[in-house]
């Protein structure tokens, strides 16, 4: 998926490969959009604000097909977060959830405007 634009997002991606039902991984985004948001405003992370009062506080969810991509996109998105310092998360399986603890399910990262991490994740299709 093209996010080409500088509109400011939060972007979420998914493994598919591990099945969670629609209700676990809603769970997983909303645990993670909590997170996201507290570090932002710990931060003082301007982006956080320009996302909020301009951008109607966009949310995007990506597919990730396999543990290995997964990986490999974290680590280019955390070399990206160390040049504009915007925070990223992964959430891990859990007991509650019935998914093998320690298992990354989701990552979450932003807010970020579009063109800065268009060639990341442009491949990438929505959830």
């Amino acid at each position: 998926m093209s996010l080409q634009g500088d509109k400011v997002v939060m972007i979420f991606l998914v493994r598919i490969d591990i099945k969670m039902s629609k209700g676990q991984i809603a769970g997983r985004v909303a645990d993670v959009t909590q997170y996201i948001i507290e570090e932002c405003i710990q931060r003082k992370y301007i982006t956080y604000t320009t996302w909020k009062k301009f951008h109607a506080s966009q949310k995007i969810i990506l597919k990730v097909n396999s543990l290995r991509e997964f990986y490999e996109l974290h680590s280019k998105l955390i070399e990206l977060s160390h040049e504009l310092s915007f925070p990223i998360k992964i959430v891990k399986g859990d007991e509650k959830i019935k998914i093998v603890e320690n298992t990354p399910t989701v990552l979450a990262f932003g807010p970020i405007k579009r063109n800065k991490v268009d060639h990341i994740v442009a491949d990438l299709k929505l959830l």
